[in-house]
């Protein structure tokens, strides 16, 4: 007697074929610009803000951002690094503003708090940002290149 292969089996691969090449179907998350600044709190050289930011999700999955590690700088000075305070979800088939809790990691005390005074009193900057942040979805990571300068309103 020939071993013939049940039909489940190969019908089990082909529906696990489709499924695979599902998940690589991604769709770019938009991100918009940042909405508001909220100053958390500032521990030694650290300081806590909460970002508003316009993120869309177009994908049916939602996407998890592990980690960013990313160098900023205001109005040409560097600042120092930004890095997120816990992991970030974004949903899946949203359209919404994230509030992002980031902590700024000053390289320097004296310049950063002449740059945050500035920044006080006036109605808008520029900052730059560069770096990398890590995200996943299911069991794929992935880590994203960023060099961005956005101008931002008080």
């Amino acid at each position: 007697m020939k071993n013939i292969k049940r039909p489940q089996s190969i019908i089990g691969i082909i529906l696990l074929i489709f499924i695979l090449n599902g998940c690589n179907a991604y769709k770019s998350i938009d991100i918009g610009d940042i909405e508001n600044v909220n100053f958390k709190g500032m521990v030694n050289s650290k300081i806590s803000l909460e970002l508003s930011i316009p993120i869309t999700n177009p994908n049916g999955y939602k996407i998890k951002i592990k980690s960013m590690d990313l160098d900023v700088s205001i109005d040409g000075k560097y600042l120092g690094k930004l890095k997120n305070t816990n992991e970030i979800i974004i949903p899946a088939k949203s359209d919404e503003v994230q509030n992002i809790l980031v902590d700024i990691h000053i390289k320097n005390m004296l310049s950063g708090m002449s740059s945050f005074y500035k920044i006080s009193n006036s109605k808008s900057f520029k900052m730059q940002i560069e770096g990398t942040i890590k995200a996943k979805a299911f069991l794929s990571s992935k880590t994203i290149k960023v060099s961005e300068i956005q101008d931002v309103s008080l």
